[in-house]
């Protein structure tokens, strides 16, 4: 089995890569064995808090899903965002 991981932003910085093929032995496994398997990212994410980044299995938010315990199967793209922060806007347009 074969899924795709994709970090963006300030979290390639952090681990000097874009994107990844990982191959698994088994036909599904959950989020949070995904991130053993990739250390490097792993421990940049957890380093920082893993509360500060939105993860999406094939477009979709895991919190919305089961969280790290979410399941990825064969074919599936997990793509990892760092939050964006800053600024906010009233309902007249000006922050």
């Amino acid at each position: 089995m074969s899924v795709k991981v994709r970090v963006y932003a300030t979290l390639r910085e952090r681990v000097r890569w874009s994107s990844r093929d990982v191959e698994l032995n088994a036909p599904e496994v959950t989020l949070s064995k995904l991130l053993d398997l990739l250390p490097d990212l792993r421990d940049a994410m957890y380093g920082v808090g893993l509360e500060h980044f939105i993860i999406l299995v094939n477009g979709h938010n895991i919190m919305l899903l089961e969280g790290l315990e979410t399941r990825v199967r064969d074919g599936d793209v997990i793509d990892i965002f760092p939050q964006a922060a800053g600024g906010y806007l009233t309902l007249s347009g000006l922050g």
